[in-house]
This record gives C-alpha cells, structure tokens and sequence, in this order.
C-alpha cells in the first residue's frame, strides 16, 4: 500500500465515538499496487487501484476483494486516488441511489464545504442523458 487518506470515520472512530469498524487500526480509503491476488482474481500484479477498505488502511498492507479494487490513470498520484473512493462513491450513492435523482431534476446541496458536498457538484453534472445516466442541474 502506498497512501491512505483521512477522513472523518477515522476521526470518529479515533475518538471511540463509533462501533464501525472493529479492525483496531484505522483507515478506510487506500491506494497502491497489488501485491498479491487470490484465485480468480482479474487483476494483475503491480497494477495501481484505489478503494474502500473495512479499517487496516493505515497498515502496512491492505486487503480488499479484487472486484471492489478500481484501477486510476496515471495522471492521478497515489495521494490523490486515496482520497477518491469515499466522498465520490458517498455522493453517487446519496444522489442517485438513496435519492433517485433523475434527469434535470434540481438538488439543493447542503453542507458544500465538506467532500461529500463538494464533490456532489462534479458527480451530479458529469453524467448526462446521452449516456442513458443521470444528470440534474445544480444551483
């Protein structure tokens, strides 16, 4: 494992206000190179992936199933991609899954300074009919 992000799980958790994660070392977004697969696993060796793990993401090594392990481009530093999964994967969720937002509906984002909330803005806009996806307009 290369890089593991903060976020306020860890901060949480930290403090003992949470039973979330029994793993006793904390972290839960990571990036890095696989270093070893299990069988039948689609993954080479070395290859960079990014995700969330169930806490250890401040260890050494992380483990995590191959089909939940998503590859990033070069142009993203391992810094960078550990920081993706959990705001980008929480705002999908909250915007489509849990809110069922559908095409040109308008949300109203509270909370825009946090990831979260940040990153609602770009998930919410990069999707767009054509691609038979979502798109909404943001205000």
């Amino acid at each position: 494992m290369k890089t593991s992000a903060i976020n306020r799980t860890d901060i949480v958790s930290r403090e003992g206000k949470s039973g979330y994660m029994a793993n006793p070392i904390l972290g839960i977004e990571v990036s890095g190179n696989v270093g070893e697969t299990g069988e039948g696993a689609n993954i080479e060796l070395g290859t960079g992936v990014m995700d969330l793990v169930n806490g250890g993401g401040y260890a050494e090594y992380a483990v995590m199933p191959a089909d939940r392990a998503m590859k990033f481009p070069d142009s993203l530093s391992f810094e960078e991609a550990a920081a993706i999964p959990e705001v980008f994967l929480a705002a999908y969720q909250t915007l489509f899954w849990l809110g069922v937002l559908t095409y040109q509906e308008i949300v109203l984002i509270h909370s825009d300074g946090s990831g979260v909330g940040t990153n609602s803005y770009p998930t919410g806009k990069k999707t767009d009919k054509s691609e038979n996806q979502h798109y909404s307009r943001f205000k």
